[in-house]
């Protein structure tokens, strides 16, 4: 099967196959990848790409476009990216029929559970994509949670030292022209 695999701002190519043998053949953008998985728990997996060994939790999240596609919060080495997953063919589509923007409301959320070690950014702070606007400690470490989109905060619902659940909204991003 072939996906169109978006990565924040980075499209791959990506072709998976069941191989009884091998368990799964992989390609990102023609090139073959060796992949191997192991479930943890519920959305938490250990990943083998190549030689590298990553601990990844997943979140699928609603698409507020409308899309066809399946969007997914990942926290990769204690980052989250937004992964959004459409087949070739409905990727393709979607490209002709809208053109992308940052424009509505998006809510920064919880990857994990985890304690707020810190609220970076204050209401009606303006804010660029990529900015970091948590600190959630998680798992003995520190997470940098990033602003998904610029704009201004238009609410803040956690506080430092406040334990939060996995999904849980922590603040909310709009518009910039929205309120000024």
């Amino acid at each position: 099967m072939q996906y169109t695999v978006t990565v924040d701002d980075t499209s791959y190519q990506i072709e998976v196959e069941r191989d009884e043998a091998q368990g799964w053949r992989v390609q990102v953008n023609g090139a073959p990848v060796a992949v191997d998985r192991v479930e943890i728990a519920k959305g938490h997996y250990s990943l083998l790409i190549g030689a590298r060994s990553f601990e990844v939790f997943v979140r699928s999240v609603p698409n507020d476009d409308g899309g066809d596609g399946q969007t997914f919060e990942v926290l990769l080495d204690g980052l989250p990216r937004s992964v959004a997953v459409a087949d070739a063919r409905r990727h393709a589509l979607a490209g002709l029929a809208k053109a992308a923007g940052d424009h509505g409301e998006a809510t920064v959320k919880a990857p994990m559970p985890g304690l707020v070690a810190s609220v970076l950014v204050a209401t009606g702070e303006t804010v660029e994509r990529g900015q970091r606007v948590v600190i959630l400690e998680a798992m003995k470490m520190q997470n940098d949670l990033l602003a998904p989109r610029a704009g201004v905060i238009r609410a803040i619902k956690t506080a430092a030292g406040q334990a939060v659940n996995q999904g849980q909204p922590l603040l909310v991003i709009g518009d910039a022209e929205a309120g000024a």
